[in-house]
């Protein structure tokens, strides 16, 4: 029976436990349906938690980072706390797990996102401290939310979590050793529990076996770390030795940050692909101590444990047997001193730290997400899959996603979740530098949309008042985008100029008859637009926004490319047959014009350089030219009627939008072998690549939507 709770109407509880309600309601102030996390009564008797949960909770409610839910409100009514949430379509990891280990690069695809969302809350000062596949949301699409940021703990608290909320078992599952101490903790706990994690995406099976509140205390002190490859045959083993850094028991030896053990997981994949050679992983040892005045070569202790009152219980010291222990052996070395020679009292001590988690934690804290109905990523903001207003990703300030070079791609990329709803006629579509969002030009829309990468879904749409987008391009920086202009009778030709940081359009330059896909110099200062309907290419000096030089080529120039370093272009010319080639130090002088199949339509040119290829729109075909000579290296077909070819950044293949067979082609690039052709969706007309190789998104021009996919491993 729904019941109020100030402006808000309960209408289902869908989760409870140890840290109170979760309920599906209904905002009364905005119409909207919402989850509605009341936390326990009992806390509002504690002026200390209250005081730290609103400071902390406004610290959540301003983090912009895609993958921690949003929190709307929070605050209190009638005397109970509660956080107001988005309501979000999709399963928790734990009830994933259920069915089964996940593929490693599923597995490492969901996490990179949770760690994404880690470092957002790291570098705010917010640390999560409950990191765990119950609080891992993701969608249909595999997009995911970290959800429970609002009762995370700041960096540097000494407090252990234990003295306020309580443990669950499903907490202590993923706890980090130095959480049962009163030193200062950092970022580093949420490393070590997504390293548990990981293990468990990789099995199904929890970092260790213990079914009691000692055995775990003990195994993550003392046992060694689980290893994937132990439970999964065929796992690379090098992805045991990255768990077993991540879980390292001393914080200076796991890995710094979330994104640096998912970014050697994924290395430890590809290794593992290659076959490559490596050294024998090194045995972590246990350490006697964690870091910090006083502890080296001291049994850690528990300290500050609450009794549900708030009254301190006084725990001993939990010390390490002299033995191996299941979960795990201790490695043979030399006893610490202080450390007891019998094992009860290890024992002991560790059902006595037991006996106070569960006075502490007076129930278990679980979660349940609705599974379809109003639970849309997009309907919960108000979108209803297309975003308005005026959010726009920062180009100049969202820093990249980490990389140690591009990804090494795959034959045959996987498809990651449905069809995505965009607006209607998305033409094209390209990825900004920084690759944390893309712009969609939107022909019958007259508008170019705002594509998130993270969340997939439009988050703002940009009006573009001189006409129907056609093409876009970014500067080298992505500080502006530049959209080709021109309506259907060809009477309006202009090129928008759009600040990135405010999505504004700032400068409108006329141009010539029917402008194609523009791009700029490699310095950023030029802009070569080709003029379909006219045989050239017009040059605009992108700080002034004027026109200040033309190229003449031959009849219908589609696309064209610059190379590296600034010197030459290769335009396709679509009813000329050819391919011609620019020298940009000598006025645009054409010194080739290649044969380039039937209709050639997309020219794009390959990371390092030394090769260019284009595809030919009616016979169906790629030519592979060689940038030096102008020579064809090879040629072969490829689907349907191909309108955009764009390179891996590994170099190793490209992939063609085939809008006659509604397909995309993955193509070798040393044998032309088509790889894969999948099915895209209806009339696919540009394919995109992330600059860091890891994924490909394609508009489907006739029903409206993007098709992301998997390149990598």
């Amino acid at each position: 029976m729904p019941r109020e709770f100030g402006r808000y109407v309960l209408e289902e509880m869908i989760g409870a436990g140890g840290m109170g309600e979760v309920w599906r309601a209904r905002d009364t102030r905005f119409d909207r349906l919402v989850a509605l996390k009341l936390l326990p009564e009992a806390l509002n008797h504690d002026a200390e938690f209250a005081q730290r949960f609103r400071r902390e909770s406004h610290v959540a409610a301003r983090l912009r980072e895609p993958h921690v839910v949003p929190i709307h409100d929070f605050g209190e009514i009638d005397g109970r706390l509660y956080i107001d949430m988005r309501l979000v379509d999709g399963r928790d990891l734990g009830a994933i797990l259920r069915d089964g280990p996940l593929p490693p690069a599923r597995a490492l695809a969901l996490l990179s996102q949770v760690a994404e969302a880690l470092e957002a809350a790291h570098a705010d000062g917010l640390v999560h401290r409950d990191v765990k596949p119950s609080n891992v949301l993701v969608t249909p699409n595999d997009f995911v939310y970290v959800v429970d940021f609002g009762i995370a703990r700041s960096v540097g608290s000494t407090r252990t979590s234990l003295t306020i909320t309580g443990a669950t078992v499903g907490t202590l599952d993923y706890m980090a050793p130095e959480r049962f101490t009163d030193q200062p903790i950092d970022g580093r706990v949420d490393v070590y529990s997504l390293a548990c994690v990981l293990a468990q995406t990789l099995t199904a099976r929890k970092p260790f076996g213990g079914e009691d509140l000692p055995a775990l205390l003990y195994a993550h002190l003392y046992a060694e770390p689980p290893r994937p490859s132990d439970v999964v045959p065929g796992l690379p083993p090098g992805l045991d030795d990255v768990v077993a850094r991540g879980m390292a028991k001393r914080p200076e030896d796991r890995y710094p940050t979330p994104t640096a053990l998912i970014a050697a997981a994924r290395e430890a994949l590809r290794d593992g692909a290659r076959g490559a050679p490596r050294e024998a992983p090194a045995r972590t040892v246990p350490a006697a101590g964690l870091p910090g005045a006083g502890l080296s070569g001291a049994a850690p202790t528990v300290l500050g444990v609450h009794s549900r009152d708030g009254a301190h219980s006084s725990v001993q010291p939990l010390a390490p047997p002299p033995g191996p222990v299941p979960p795990g052996p201790v490695p043979p070395g030399p006893v610490p001193a202080g450390r007891p020679a019998r094992r009860g009292r290890a024992r002991r001590a560790a059902l006595a730290a037991a006996a106070a988690l569960v006075l502490a934690a007076g129930g278990l804290t679980w979660w349940l997400w609705p599974e379809g109905g109003d639970g849309d990523p997009a309907a919960a903001a108000g979108t209803s899959g297309e975003a308005s207003g005026t959010l726009a990703p920062d180009s100049t300030t969202a820093p990249p996603r980490p990389s140690a070079g591009p990804a090494p791609s795959v034959a045959v990329p996987t498809q990651l979740g449905g069809p995505i709803s965009v607006p209607p006629t998305p033409g094209y579509m390209a990825v900004a530098p920084n690759g944390r969002y893309a712009y969609i030009a939107h022909r019958a829309e007259g508008i170019v949309s705002v594509f998130d990468t993270n969340s997939l879904q439009v988050v703002s749409r940009i009006r573009i008042e001189a006409g129907p987008p056609q093409f876009v391009t970014f500067s080298p920086d992505g500080s502006r985008a530049y959209i080709t202009v021109t309506n259907a009778d060809y009477t309006e030709n202009h090129v928008a100029f759009v600040d990135t940081a405010t999505n504004e359009v700032i400068d409108t330059v006329e141009v010539g008859l029917r402008p194609y896909a523009p791009e700029t110099s490699p310095d950023g200062t030029r802009l070569y637009v080709p003029l379909h309907d006219e045989g050239r290419v017009e040059v605009l000096d992108t700080a002034t926004a004027t026109d200040v030089d033309s190229y003449d080529v031959p009849r219908n120039p589609h696309w064209i490319a610059v190379s590296a370093d600034g010197t030459r272009a290769w335009t396709a010319n679509h009813e000329s047959n050819v391919l011609s080639v620019l020298d940009l130090t000598d006025g645009g002088r054409v010194l080739q014009q290649i044969p380039a199949g039937v209709s050639p339509h997309s020219v794009a040119v390959s990371p390092d350089g030394t090769r260019v290829a284009v595809v030919a729109y009616d016979s169906s075909d790629v030519h592979v030219i060689d940038a030096t000579t102008g020579d064809v290296v090879d040629y072969g077909p490829v689907g349907t009627s191909p309108q955009d070819l764009t390179w891996a950044p590994d170099g190793r293949r490209f992939y063609t939008a085939d809008v006659g067979s509604d397909t995309m082609s993955v193509v070798d690039a040393e044998t032309l072998t088509v790889t894969a052709n999948p099915y895209t969706g209806d009339g696919p007309t540009s394919v995109a690549v992330s600059p860091d190789g890891e994924r490909a998104y394609v508009t489907n021009l006739n029903e409206a939507t993007v098709v992301v996919y998997q390149l990598t491993a």
